[in-house]
């Protein structure tokens, strides 16, 4: 692809089954998931006499939850029912990978656990699921 602007049909998910465990492409069960978000920490450093209130970087970045939905489907191995399953509980448990391609290659990889994870119904509608992946570090390649 050329560098330029890119659908979602240049989009994959992967993501690790369980805490350090096998990596699950999940693609074509995601529908919409929330954006990579870096955000820097600031410290607010008003001074007397100042006016307007400033703010200095800490050096510190957050990285947002990424909140993931589509059709839930109980596939062995690589449905998002068997790989969002059971929320990381462990203080001890390894972390899980979060690999997702946009248009040209652009990967945002992270590592963070499954907060939560729900199976939605409703009427005249296929079943979704919706998951929240923490993340406690990530970076763009």
């Amino acid at each position: 692809m050329a560098a330029g602007k890119h659908g979602s049909s240049e989009i994959t998910v992967s993501y690790d089954s369980s805490p350090g465990g096998a990596l699950q492409l999940i693609t074509s069960y995601v529908l919409q998931f929330g954006g990579v978000k870096i955000t820097a920490n600031m410290q607010v450093s008003t001074a007397f006499g100042d006016t307007i209130t400033k703010k200095l970087p800490t050096g510190v970045s957050a990285l947002a939850d990424i909140p993931i939905e589509g059709f839930w489907d109980d596939t062995a191995t690589t449905g998002p029912h068997v790989v969002f399953l059971a929320p990381d509980t462990s203080p001890q448990a390894a972390t899980r990978t979060l690999i997702i391609v946009f248009g040209n290659s652009k990967t945002w990889t992270s590592e963070g656990y499954l907060q939560d994870y729900e199976v939605l119904g409703k009427a005249g509608e296929l079943t979704r699921f919706k998951a929240v992946l923490l993340q406690n570090s990530g970076a763009w390649s």
